[in-house]
C-alpha cells in the first residue's frame, strides 16, 4: 500500500519476507480475489465480501479513532446539500464508499449519486496522499473527514484496511510472514521521524507527515473489532452495491 499511513509496515519488512508490489486498496482486493497476491492490508469492506477466501494475520491494520486525515470528501456545499447530487469517486478506493453510502444513509440523510473519478460531480472523495495534497490546496468550502463522522455516528474507531492473506496460502508461510510483519511494524513505529523526513513534501512537513502517522492505530483491538462489526452491520442493511472491480494488474515489485 504506496499511503503514508501504512510506511511503518514496509520501511523494515525484510526483502526475503516477501515480494512486494505496489496496488492501492481497490485493485490489491482484486488481485488477492484472482489470486495474483498472497495477501495484504486488504480494505476492510472487501474482507467482507471475501469472507472465508482470506484470513486475518498479526492483528495489524490501519485504523483511525476519530479524524482520518486523509479519506475526504471535497465540496462546495455543505455535505447535507449533496442530495441528489453527484460525489465523484476515485478508482482507488472499496472500503471509503461504502462508508460514504453508510454516512449517508445513518448520518447525513441523503441519497447521492456516485460517479467516475473524472465525471463532473458537485464533490469528489479523495483518499491517501492525493486527499492531503488537496486539502493543503484550499481549493474547497467543505472537506468533510469521514473518520471524524464515523467516530461522532458511533463513538467507535473506524478500521480502513486489515492485513490478511489467502486461504490457500500454508499456515507454516503465514506464520513465517505474520512474525516478519510484527517485527518490522515494532520497528516502523520506532523510525516514525525518519519516515516523516522522507515522506515530507512542500504541502506537508515532517512535522505534519510525523502527526499524522502517530494520529493511526494499528493493532487491532477490541474496539477496532467493535468498530468492523459496527461498520458491517450498517453495511448489510444497505443494497448490495460497488463500484465496478479494476483489472487487478500487479504494480512494479520492490527491488
Amino acid at each position: 500500500m504506496p499511503y503514508l499511513n501504512s510506511e511503518v509496515f514496509y520501511r523494515t519488512l525484510p526483502a526475503e519476507a516477501c515480494d512486494l508490489v505496489t496496488l492501492p486498496p481497490r485493485a490489491m482486493a482484486a488481485a488477492v480475489e484472482a489470486g495474483e497476491l498472497d495477501g495484504g492490508p486488504l480494505p476492510v469492506a472487501e474482507i467482507f465480501r471475501l469472507g472465508d477466501m482470506v484470513r486475518q494475520v498479526a492483528d495489524l491494520g490501519v485504523t483511525a479513532r476519530g479524524r482520518a486525515q486523509s479519506v475526504l470528501i471535497f465540496s462546495d456545499r455543505p455535505v447535507r446539500e449533496l442530495d441528489g447530487r453527484d460525489i465523484s469517486v476515485t478508482a482507488d478506493t472499496a472500503t471509503s464508499i461504502q462508508l460514504i453510502r453508510v454516512l449517508a444513509a445513518d448520518r447525513w440523510g441523503i441519497s447521492p449519486r456516485y460517479v467516475g473519478p473524472d465525471a463532473p460531480a458537485s464533490a469528489q472523495l479523495l483518499i491517501g496522499d492525493d486527499a492531503i495534497r488537496r486539502r493543503e490546496s484550499g481549493d474547497y468550502a467543505h472537506v468533510i473527514d469521514l473518520g471524524h463522522e464515523w467516530h461522532d455516528l458511533t463513538g467507535l474507531p473506524f478500521v480502513f484496511a486489515l492485513w490478511v492473506v489467502h486461504a490457500d496460502v500454508s499456515s507454516d508461510a503465514a506464520g513465517q510472514f505474520e512474525t516478519a510483519l510484527w517485527n518490522a511494524y515494532c520497528d516502523g513505529r520506532q523510525m516514525v521521524k525518519e519516515i516523516a523526513a522522507d515522506r515530507a513534501t512542500a504541502y506537508f512537513s515532517p512535522k505534519e507527515a510525523s502527526d499524522y502517522i502517530r494520529h493511526f492505530t494499528y493493532i487491532i483491538g477490541d474496539s477496532e473489532r467493535r468498530g468492523m462489526e459496527e461498520f458491517n452491520k450498517r453495511l448489510e442493511k444497505l443494497p448490495e452495491w460497488r463500484p465496478a472491480v479494476v483489472e487487478p494488474v500487479a504494480g512494479p515489485s520492490r527491488t
